[in-house]
């Protein structure tokens, strides 16, 4: 049932036009961001609904409700923030990491999704710092996807036992801050 569903979710989005605020085509200043905003003008075409004026916002333009919200690839979507979120997170279902999460937390989100088996969606990682070769064996698995892996300010005997692990496991190891 959902497949279909997300099918006519997909032709929906197709015939869904572009809802572009009131002659954003007249207006420099909207080209590259025409929000919508609601005309509200007295003798407004486009309020009106007149022939030829751009299409308004409204209710019949959405989708299916049984799949609003799902992936793309037909499994729900759950917005996590915090590594009690990605807990929480059902299997079968996909993850997408909240744009406000900074690196490190990122990192140990996706860790956790890893060790779990639960798909995130956004699931580059800029770079990882390495303080121990434990971080390094956690972070291994994600070598896809984290970009830099960075070695931390540590003492000489951690630091050789770090690089020589770095080099087994194929990892290129960058000079920290």
């Amino acid at each position: 049932m959902s497949e279909r569903l997300l099918r006519l979710r997909k032709q929906a989005s197709r015939k869904r036009p572009a809802f572009n605020r009131q002659e954003t085509w007249k207006l420099k200043r909207f080209k590259n961001n025409p929000t919508w905003r609601k005309p509200r003008g007295h003798s407004s075409k486009m309020r009106r609904k007149l022939k030829g004026n751009p299409a308004l916002v409204s209710i019949g333009y959405r989708g299916p409700k049984a799949v609003r919200y799902f992936h793309p690839s037909g499994a729900p979507e759950h917005y996590v923030t915090n590594v009690a979120e990605m807990e929480r997170v059902p299997e079968g279902t996909v993850a997408r990491i909240a744009s406000a999460v900074g690196t490190k937390k990122k990192a140990l989100l996706m860790a956790k999704a890893h060790e779990r088996g639960i798909r995130v969606v956004n699931p580059r990682v800029k770079f990882v710092y390495v303080d121990s070769v434990e971080a390094l064996e956690r972070y291994a698995p994600l070598k896809d996807v984290i970009t830099t892996f960075k070695l931390a300010k540590v003492g000489e005997e951690d630091e050789l036992s770090i690089r020589d692990r770095a080099d087994e496991l194929k990892i290129p190891l960058e000079e920290g801050v």
